[in-house]
């Protein structure tokens, strides 16, 4: 069995799946009405069986971004929602060769179309509104959602504790990253923990802050980098980047490609 499911209160299941490299946790929130799933992972797992046996309510997917290991199983829902600012994004990753860096698994399918947040939309799923808060950065359309009920924002791969990639293709520039790390610590009296899509759960609100020191410190020229070797899967091998670290977190970028 390759994913694990973990009860967060009577309402909520994180699903971790796990890849041949990585895993990815999805969030599976309840109202009284629907039922809302934040990401959907490699693809390599039944998400909708998983979730049929968590849930009767009817399933909604919305998605923190595009990228690879948030996409893969959308295939298998009827709605799925993203910033329209990662369709180019969600397409590319979309395809065989990509999913297949991450794992040989047998994947299930991806949804071709998505419907788009139109704006900072909520979404009602009864007595449980969730909100769609956007953060650019990792990537052009990146979201988080805050779930105003239980004070929780879901981050994706926006800030966990660990790193932020902003080096790949399709990143928004630091400077817009700093923007939603602002917009974040801006509405933090609206939340007391953030859920990831990765690494250590939860996350205290401090982990934003730390994120921010990180980037004023590339962009003010008064943090020093360093090489260093970054994984990126069985196919792809070692690639090399810029590591930034403060307090427990880390930002890896291509310096010369840095856009500020």
């Amino acid at each position: 069995m390759n994913y694990h499911i973990e009860k967060l209160n009577e309402q909520t299941w994180l699903i971790e799946e796990y890849s041949n490299t990585a895993s990815a946790y999805m969030y599976l929130l309840t109202g009284r009405e629907k039922a809302l799933l934040i990401d959907t992972g490699f693809g390599t797992i039944p998400l909708k069986s998983i979730c049929e046996e968590l849930t009767v309510l009817p399933v909604t997917v919305a998605l923190t971004h595009g990228h690879v290991d948030h996409i893969g199983g959308t295939g298998a829902f009827e709605e799925v929602w993203l910033a329209k600012e990662d369709k180019e994004l969600y397409e590319a990753h979309s395809r065989e060769d990509v999913r297949h860096i991450f794992t040989q698994d047998e994947l299930f399918p991806v949804k071709e179309n998505c419907s788009y947040f139109e704006s900072e939309m909520v979404f009602e799923i009864g007595d449980r509104p969730v909100r769609v808060v956007r953060t650019p950065g990792h990537s052009v359309g990146s979201v988080c959602f805050l779930d105003e009920k239980n004070r929780w924002m879901f981050t994706g791969d926006t800030c966990c504790k660990a790193h932020v990639l902003l080096q790949m293709e399709f990143a928004a520039p630091m400077q817009t990253y700093k923007k939603s790390l602002e917009k974040l610590i801006a509405m933090e009296s609206l939340y007391d923990i953030t859920w990831p899509g990765h690494h250590i759960k939860p996350v205290e609100k401090q982990v934003i802050h730390d994120f921010l020191t990180a980037v004023e410190g590339i962009t003010g020229g008064t943090m020093e980098g360093a090489w260093t070797e970054l994984p990126m899967g069985k196919e792809i091998g070692i690639e090399y980047y810029i590591k930034y670290e403060a307090r427990d977190v880390l930002i890896f970028c291509l310096f010369g490609c840095m856009k500020i």
